[in-house]
C-alpha cells in the first residue's frame, strides 16, 4: 500500500548542501566555515547547553535549542573591512558532551556542521514506538519527526548526503536516513532543473519497499529545492 502522506507545516527549511559531520572525540575537530555567511552547528541528539569562545576572535555566536549559529565579524584594516582567516576555537556542550571545534574560515557558502554522538539503534524502543499507534498515525509521526530533524525513539540516524539520481528535470540527493525496527525513513533533496510539478508516483520505480511518500513543496521553479520523505519497510539491507 502506498500512502501519500499529507503532512502540512508552516515553513520549509531546506538543509544546506555543504554538510560536515563531526564524530565525538576528546580531541580537537577541524571544520571549515564560511567567511561571509552564517554557519549552523547542530547537536544531533539533545540540546546545546553551553557554548564557550573568545569574543576577541571576531566572531558572533548565537544559541537556539539544538542549534549554534556562527558568523565572523569583519574588522577595519587599511581603510576597509576585512575578515581574518585565522582559526577560531569553539567549545559546544551537546547532550552532555563537550565538542572541541577548530573553525577554519574559507571562501565557501554557508555550511552546516552536525555534532554526532556515539549511538546504537535500540530495536526494542523502535519496535515499541512503531506499535504504539495505528499504522497511518505511525507513518505521519515518522514523517513529522524527520521534517523537524528529530529522531524517533530507538531509531539510528545517518547523514548520507550522496547523489541518488540525475534526470533531465531534476537532481535527487539522499540526504539523511533514519533506521528503526520495521521502518526506514529517508530524506531526499530535490533540485529542479526546470519549472515542474512533482508527483509522488513518479519516484516509485527508484524506491525500495515504500509505504509512504511526502513532498514538502510539489511545485518548483527552476533552481528551487524541496525535501521529500520516504517511509519504507526495513528489509535489513
Amino acid at each position: 500500500m502506498l500512502l501519500a502522506a499529507s503532512v502540512v507545516f508552516a515553513k520549509e527549511e531546506v538543509p544546506a548542501k555543504g554538510v560536515q559531520v563531526v564524530e565525538f572525540s576528546h580531541g580537537w575537530n577541524v571544520v571549515y566555515i564560511s567567511m561571509g555567511d552564517v554557519n549552523r552547528i547542530v547537536c544531533e541528539r539533545g540540546s546545546v547547553s553551553t557554548v564557550v569562545y573568545s569574543q576577541e576572535k571576531e566572531m558572533q555566536v548565537k544559541t537556539e535549542g539544538r542549534n549554534v549559529f556562527v558568523k565572523l565579524v569583519p574588522k577595519e584594516g587599511d581603510g576597509k573591512k576585512v575578515i581574518s582567516d585565522y582559526p577560531r576555537e569553539l567549545y559546544v556542550e551537546c547532550a552532555g558532551e563537550v565538542f572541541q571545534l577548530l573553525l577554519y574560515p574559507k571562501s565557501i557558502p554557508a555550511t552546516t556542521i552536525y555534532l554526532k554522538l556515539p549511538y546504537k539503534k535500540d530495536t526494542d524502543k523502535a519496535r515499541a514506538f512503531e506499535r504504539a499507534s495505528p499504522f497511518e498515525e505511525t507513518i505521519a509521526k515518522l514523517i513529522k519527526a524527520a521534517y523537524l530533524e528529530e529522531i524517533p525513539d530507538g531509531y539510528d540516524v545517518e547523514i548520507v548526503n550522496r547523489p541518488a539520481g540525475s534526470f533531465r528535470e531534476l537532481d535527487l540527493v539522499l540526504y539523511r536516513k533514519y533506521t528503526g525496527d520495521r521502518f526506514v525513513v529517508e530524506e531526499y533533496l530535490i533540485t529542479a532543473k526546470l519549472n515542474l510539478e512533482l508527483s509522488e508516483a513518479s519516484f516509485l520505480p527508484y524506491l525500495k519497499n515504500p509505504v509512504a511518500i511526502s513532498i514538502v513543496k510539489p511545485i518548483l521553479k527552476e533552481g528551487e529545492t524541496t525535501r521529500m520523505f520516504v517511509v519504507s519497510i526495513n528489509s535489513g539491507d
